[in-house]
């Protein structure tokens, strides 16, 4: 796919690329002189339209939309962003990021399906592409990067396919399967209240404040043990847990009971018998920045009832003697007996930060990190990465090259720009390491280069460098 789409920009096409399977899916991208501007079709292309619409223009009244254009109108929802934009309620930039993520989300979905029924050798599902030249909207909202889109569709299914996750769509609704097998009373409660059936993986992603791969990542073993299925389509619950006891009961069933804080609840899973590791918050989301509403972070261990013998404890990590009057969700639940813990983190120590769009280069890099004392912050969002380095003031920064919405030479200059910042090292992260590419760094001020994929004795090495411990 991305050869066709290379070749239609090489042409300078105006119009339209159907992606269309005998026995499946249909996708449409819109090209405006090689451009992409536009997406259509796919799975739960509504719900991708309105979770979109929620996350960069949170504000909007969903309810309103719906009069903004005629209904018997082409590319509907193209013209909606365009009243949107001619009512100043949305920015450009807003604009851009918006339609940029839908058709990357749309990419990765093809790229998927391509994929897995090349995998499967089923000729009815393979997609036949057909053009038709000069059906487009009639009007350009953004002129989209293409290579970036593209570059980052791609690296997104490469992350998640090496995640194992290939054949498990993010267009799938997690419902939970057997109820009994998630054991821990207060933290069984948030679990149900995240996994309540009515959204996709991305949905809760988007609705817990993390990536949709590191969602997916959490589950598999919940997936694995049969506590949790996957669903093509909507499955409610129809089991809740009783908040006075903790127990399942068919009678609560409101999701809307439940704390808003409970929305950023991570799940690990440990195996029964064999698991002899405590799980904290610090060993298993450390960024401080990845979530809006809260910094404490639940981590679940969960294991089959004949085997599990739980203590419910306090975090170590969460040491706040208010949060009890607030949130149950600070109980970490031991599943085996205690073992040595990973290295402690030492607020005296120094703070790094990634700026990288790709959660697996910041979780290796926060590995690293952590493992040796640092204290590490992980940013995806290239564009507000500079105001949560200043909000975070880190001692080092690691900074990806490639980017979409803001690439790293920009970020890089305007750090310089920053008097909190402009002292801070900054070591480029790229695959592409040419003179051509080092001149421009140094000339934004970049401190050093360092190649991907991330190593752990190079990493330290430039750390050590630049960095005074």
């Amino acid at each position: 796919m991305n050869q066709l789409i290379e070749q239609l920009q090489t042409k300078l096409f105006t119009g339209r690329l159907n992606l269309e399977a005998r026995e499946g899916p249909t996708w449409t991208l819109y090209f405006r002189l090689g451009r992409l501007i536009w997406q259509a079709g796919g799975s739960n292309a509504d719900e991708r339209w309105r979770r979109h619409l929620s996350r960069y223009c949170p504000n909007l009244d969903m309810t309103k939309l719906e009069g903004l254009v005629s209904g018997q109108e082409s590319y509907r929802e193209y013209c909606i962003l365009g009243k949107l934009r001619e009512q100043k309620l949305i920015e450009q930039q807003q604009l851009v990021s918006l339609i940029t993520s839908l058709i990357a989300e749309v990419l990765f979905d093809i790229m998927q399906y391509v994929e897995a029924k090349r995998n499967g050798n089923n000729p009815a599902g393979q997609l036949s592409p057909t053009t038709v030249v000069g059906a487009v909207p009639g009007f350009l909202l953004a002129v989209i990067p293409t290579e970036e889109v593209l570059k980052q569709a791609t690296q997104t299914w490469q992350e998640w396919r090496d995640a194992g996750l290939a054949s498990y769509s993010p267009n799938l609704y997690p419902v939970i399967e057997k109820l009994e097998l998630l054991q821990g009373q207060a933290s069984s409660k948030q679990i149900i209240s995240l996994v309540d059936g009515t959204k996709t993986l991305r949905g809760l992603g988007q609705k817990s404040g993390r990536d949709a791969l590191v969602l997916a990542r959490f589950l598999m073993p919940l997936v694995k043990a049969g506590a949790i299925a996957y669903s093509p389509t909507p499955s409610p619950r129809k089991v809740g847990i009783s908040q006075e006891t903790g127990n399942p009961s068919s009678a609560v069933n409101n999701p809307n009971s439940s704390p808003k804080t409970e929305e950023n609840t991570v799940i690990q899973v440990a195996p029964p018998a064999t698991s002899k590791q405590i799980a904290t918050p610090s060993s298993a989301v450390n960024n401080s920045n990845s979530s809006l509403k809260r910094e404490e972070d639940t981590v679940l261990q969960v294991a089959p009832p004949a085997t599990s013998k739980q203590i419910a404890t306090p975090s170590s990590a969460v040491n706040n003697s208010n949060s009890s009057l607030k949130r149950e969700e600070d109980t970490v639940l031991q599943v085996a007996p205690p073992a040595a813990s990973k290295a402690i983190i030492d607020v005296s120590k120094p703070l790094v930060a990634c700026v990288d769009d790709s959660p697996v280069i910041c979780r290796s890099l926060e590995e690293i990190m952590t493992h040796q004392g640092y204290r590490f912050v992980g940013i995806q969002d290239s564009l507000t990465a500079v105001l949560k380095l200043i909000k975070s003031k880190p001692d080092f920064i690691f900074l990806d090259l490639l980017m979409p919405k803001v690439n790293g030479y920009e970020i890089c200059s305007q750090i310089r720009k920053t008097p909190s910042l402009k002292d801070v090292p900054v070591v480029i992260l790229t695959g592409k390491d040419g003179i051509v590419d080092r001149m421009r760094a140094k000339l934004v001020g970049a401190t050093d280069f360092l190649g991907k994929p991330v190593e752990s004795e190079k990493v330290l090495n430039v750390l050590h460098k630049y960095l005074s411990v």
